[in-house]
């Protein structure tokens, strides 16, 4: 391999894709990382049940936003590469 990151490789007849991380990505893990870590503080302060449980909802909604975000700049990359692919640019 290239001293350049391979952002493909074939594994059978799949084509896998790795994908470079936006900074967007990077910011919306640190949120969720926060948040999660300001769960397990109100638990060792011992706050009470529904405040944790609100906390964690929203540790929840923070994840299911990040998953949203990989998913569509994954297609979004995948998309990309197949395209140059088939107009002969790789």
């Amino acid at each position: 391999m290239s001293q350049k990151k391979k952002l493909t490789d074939q594994v059978g007849s799949f084509k896998l894709y790795f994908m470079k991380y936006s900074k967007k990505i990077e910011n919306r893990i640190k949120r969720v990382e926060g948040q999660v870590g300001g769960v397990r503080n109100m638990i060792v302060k011992g706050d009470s049940d529904s405040r944790v449980m609100t906390q964690l909802q929203a540790c929840i909604s923070s994840l299911e936003s990040l998953k949203t975000e990989l998913v569509k700049q994954q297609m979004k990359e995948s998309m990309l590469e197949d395209i140059k692919e088939t107009l002969g640019l790789k």
